[in-house]
């Protein structure tokens, strides 16, 4: 057999087009291979920065309710009224275990306590009050100004009787201010594991949650054994467990990404964790909230990417050898142009049009590397969009898709910030259904989330399509009215808002009364920031109610 100047340089050709496609194949798959594994661990930490901001939210609220109850008490020197406002909270609440009032004097007597007996919530009598000066959420609370709240790390409960239940607990605590006097405190003591599943729920199951307080004590952990071990003699840490963490706890970073191996026991999984603040400004207390996830599922579509970039490298170096008998210009040129494309999309770069329509060998690879560029394509906007959904759920309720608690304060500061500028009115409604408790507990949960998708339904119809409805938290909506020209056009928006339960909701061929406790305030008229506006509407809101109760 004769080596002639067609055969050889068919076959330097055809060893250089294998070259080529393996080489570009090879770049394609570790460049978008790193961009791939990159991008989700960095929405694995997105995850965790919106988890940790929910949480704060979450913690914000709990204050917030802690110094408003503490203003209530400032007010209101009835103690049977401050009860059922109590009593209200703890309703309103589910993961709030206990509220009670506690005096300055006689050794930090109890004055008002209100206990939650499983689905019941029950008063303390006189001889059940005790004293409780010796308890840090007491005498530091105490030293603390108006509207001030003081912050507990989390623990067991041990308090109170010996056969009560050993409970995750944390509280929080506002000084009650009457006269320039602090007359005593209110605290607020809260379940924590009923607090923090209202954030880890929502996780998909192959997530792990893990909580640490600022010494790096797990208080939440995937294995229930691990957290609180302090309580039992034990400290479980965060940074032994994992050595990266470390940082966090000691300061030096903010977040962490990384990888651990798989064992016999458990799989391979990468973590990823953010340094949270808690308690007061000042304090410079933390936690540290982390999630993991299967390196599986964050490599799983780098695999696919690699086993498509490996089917199309077959495809391209079976057409090379057949395109190399070809010695002319027709395959030479059209193969550089594609060798030329296949960089170019590696780089993510655009690139000229493709032979798409030869019906030879050429064409073949062309249709090959488009239809590898859309597989690519399709993975790259799954992934945005997973990046998506996860920003809509940092700012919609998951339940009724209406704005959650943060983007409501968002638009709140920014229609307030309007409303200075242009001299207009601004509103706000606060509602809060009256009867959801009881249809919750007749009818079950899945009745409820029906009954509040069906009532945020309504409230979002019989408002004005400028208007912003938002749910807060449970039962609990706002209505944002900008451009409100007086006091009665608002009231005109919530007495609409009121006749629109008159009828019983439908839930499923099933006729339900709800009945809507609605507070109004008015900009700037009641308050000049967002904080108090919503305040004092939250306040009307309450007197409604009790206006309410007062008619049965």
């Amino acid at each position: 057999m004769k080596w002639g100047i067609a055969l050889r340089l068919g076959v330097l050709l055809a060893s250089f087009s294998v070259l080529a496609a393996v080489l570009a194949g090879y770049y394609t798959f570790e460049s978008s291979r790193t961009r791939l594994q990159g991008r989700a661990e960095q929405a694995l930490l997105a995850t965790t920065q919106v988890l940790a901001r929910h949480m704060q939210a979450g913690f914000g609220t709990v204050e917030r309710d802690a110094a408003f109850l503490a203003s209530v008490a400032a007010i209101e020197q009835d103690r049977n009224a401050l009860a059922d406002v109590f009593r209200a909270s703890l309703i309103a609440h589910p993961s709030y275990l206990q509220i009670r009032y506690i005096g300055a004097q006689d050794y930090g007597l109890e004055l008002v306590r209100i206990d939650r007996k499983g689905d019941a919530w029950v008063r303390a009598g006189e001889d059940e009050l005790q004293e409780k000066s010796h308890f840090p959420f007491v005498f530091e609370t105490l030293g603390l100004g108006a509207g001030e709240v003081y912050v507990s790390e989390f623990g067991i409960n041990h308090e109170g009787a010996a056969d009560a239940e050993a409970l995750p607990v944390f509280s929080m605590a506002s000084p009650v201010v009457r006269g320039g006097q602090v007359r005593g405190v209110v605290v607020v003591r809260v379940a924590a594991q009923r607090f923090l599943r209202n954030f880890n729920t929502a996780l998909p199951a192959p997530y792990g949650f893990f909580l640490s307080n600022r010494w790096g004590d797990f208080l939440v952990h995937p294995d229930a054994s691990q957290a609180f071990g302090f309580d039992r003699g034990q400290r479980i840490l965060v940074q032994e467990t994992f050595a990266p963490a470390a940082a966090l706890v000691n300061g030096r970073e903010t977040e962490a990404v990384f990888g651990l191996p798989g064992t016999d026991d458990e799989e391979a999984r990468v973590f990823s964790f953010v340094r949270m603040p808690f308690g007061r400004d000042g304090e410079r207390r933390f936690m540290v909230v982390g999630l993991s996830q299967p390196l599986a599922a964050v490599q799983g579509e780098v695999l696919d990417l690699g086993r498509s970039i490996f089917k199309v490298l077959v495809v391209l170096s079976v057409l090379g050898v057949l395109l190399a008998a070809w010695v002319s210009r027709l395959v030479t040129g059209p193969l550089k142009a594609m060798v030329r494309a296949t960089q170019a999309f590696s780089q993510g770069r655009p690139h000229s049009d493709l032979p798409l329509q030869r019906e030879d060998e050429i064409g073949e690879l062309a249709r090959s590397f488009e239809d590898m560029e859309q597989q690519i394509s399709r993975q790259m906007t799954e992934l945005n969009a997973s990046r998506d959904a996860m920003a809509h759920l940092a700012h919609h309720d998951a339940l009724t898709g209406l704005p959650n608690r943060r983007m409501f304060e968002q638009r709140l500061a920014q229609a307030l910030e309007l409303s200075r500028r242009s001299g207009r009115n601004c509103a706000l409604l606060f509602v809060d259904l009256d009867d959801f408790k009881g249809i919750n507990d007749a009818h079950g949960h899945a009745v409820g989330d029906l009954v509040l998708q069906a009532a945020a339904r309504t409230i979002t119809g019989a408002v004005r399509q400028a208007d912003t409805v938002a749910r807060l938290a449970g039962d609990e909506f706002t209505v944002l009215c900008e451009n409100v020209d007086s006091e009665e056009a608002a009231l005109q928006v919530a007495a609409k808002l009121q006749n629109a339960f008159d009828a019983p909701l439908d839930i499923k061929g099933q006729l339900l009364p709800v009945r809507p406790s609605i507070g109004v305030s008015l900009f700037p008229r009641d308050a000049q920031d967002a904080h108090n506006l919503l305040a004092s509407a939250d306040a009307a809101m309450y007197r409604a109610k009790q206006g309410h109760r007062g008619r049965h």
